[in-house]
């Protein structure tokens, strides 16, 4: 009896073990699935577009550029020697000046030795001219005292007929005439002068080094005459004209000095949608403007413009994240910046009520979902 209780009491034990088992374990997944239903939302800061229209200024920055910026290359072979400056970058110099010079004795003594040759070819053809020729003999025999082997060769006589003319054809006196004038002009590409006064930009020969025809020497740019590109919107271009009065200020607001535009571009930039506007500065009493330095330009032309102005941290790459309250998703939007002050950046290109994020958006896809808290 004893040990039929004891097997009754432990197939007992053993039924309700495995009900309370397969409770638990419904329990535990009921649990994992609950977990999996749980997604994480990021929440983001954002503002709703309130379109309007705003008076302002056109401005834009830009950096300073030399209006003459000339990249120079020997035209000869030789060894380099420089001129009355040293070789060197942000060296100064004055219209004129001798920049820098080849060595040109080999070409000196070519070029002697081809006159010379010039002159026997005269001297062998003088006796047929006082025979065909005998009025042209004079002209002749003068020319050939006026030739100087260390000066320009003078110009040649005109002939009379067009007999005098084949006849010193067939002598070859032509041919090497010109010839010589060719080798005298190629003798003055051995020395470069400063086309105007400005500043050596970048060396790229050193002195002394042999340079060959093409060889890059040197940039330089003309100081005093400078201009500034500066990007405009495109939508501000109707208030732009050439001639349009500027002011030039320093990045922190500090007048440096009045301009004028003197170009505007007709290519719009695909990727920010702005127009390039060329401004000639002058410099205020005291100031002076300097190759690459960044500043700001506030064109006198005032015009009326329809956008939503929003803080400058929704902006990216001329880009904005708009929220969709159907899907709780972001995409991303292009605008046109048109001006930019201390409540924000002014833009077109954004519809009325839309919501733009206006914060940092990591790892973004177009298929995640995300709540906004509404400034």
């Amino acid at each position: 009896m004893k040990l039929r209780h004891g097997i009754i009491i432990g197939i007992f034990l053993l039924i309700n073990i495995a009900v309370l088992s397969s409770l638990n374990f419904g329990g535990s997944k009921e649990k994992e699935e609950e977990k999996e239903d749980l997604v994480f939302v990021q929440n983001l800061s954002a503002v709703t577009v309130e379109n309007k229209k705003e008076i302002f200024n056109v401005q834009g920055y830009g950096s300073v550029s030399s209006f003459n910026t000339v990249d120079v290359s020997s035209e000869v072979q030789g060894k380099l020697i420089q001129g009355k400056h040293d070789l060197k970058s942000g060296v100064k110099f004055s219209k004129g000046d001798l920049l820098y010079r080849v060595d040109d004795t080999e070409a000196r003594y070519t070029l002697r030795s081809r006159k010379s040759n010039f002159l026997n070819i005269l001297a062998v053809m003088m006796p047929d001219i006082q025979v065909d020729f005998a009025s042209e003999f004079g002209k002749w025999e003068n020319y050939i005292a006026s030739v100087k082997l260390n000066e320009p060769l003078p110009q040649l006589p005109s002939w009379k007929s067009n007999k005098e003319k084949i006849f010193l054809s067939t002598r070859n006196v032509l041919t090497e005439y010109f010839s010589i004038k060719s080798a005298e002009e190629q003798l003055k590409k051995f020395s470069v002068r400063a086309p105007f006064s400005g500043m050596i930009k970048d060396v790229y020969i050193a002195n002394h080094a042999v340079v060959n025809p093409g060889s890059r020497v040197m940039t330089i740019v003309q100081t005093g005459n400078f201009e500034i590109a500066v990007s405009i919107p495109a939508g501000q271009l109707d208030v732009i004209s050439i001639g349009s009065e500027c002011e030039v200020q320093t990045t922190t607001g500090e007048l440096k000095g009045q301009g004028k535009v003197v170009r505007i571009s007709d290519v719009i930039n695909r990727n920010t949608q702005a127009v390039t506007v060329y401004v000639r500065p002058t410099p205020l009493e005291g100031k002076s403007f300097v190759e690459g330095e960044y500043l700001k330009v506030a064109i006198d032309a005032q015009g009326e413009f329809n956008g939503a102005r929003i803080p400058q941290s929704s902006l990216m790459d001329n880009k904005v994240f708009v929220y969709s309250h159907k899907d709780s998703t972001l995409s991303e939007k292009e605008i046109v910046v048109l001006d930019k002050n201390q409540e924000g950046v002014f833009v077109s290109g954004l519809a009325p009520k839309e919501t733009v994020i206006t914060q940092e958006v990591l790892n973004f896809t177009d298929s995640t979902k995300y709540g906004v808290l509404i400034k």
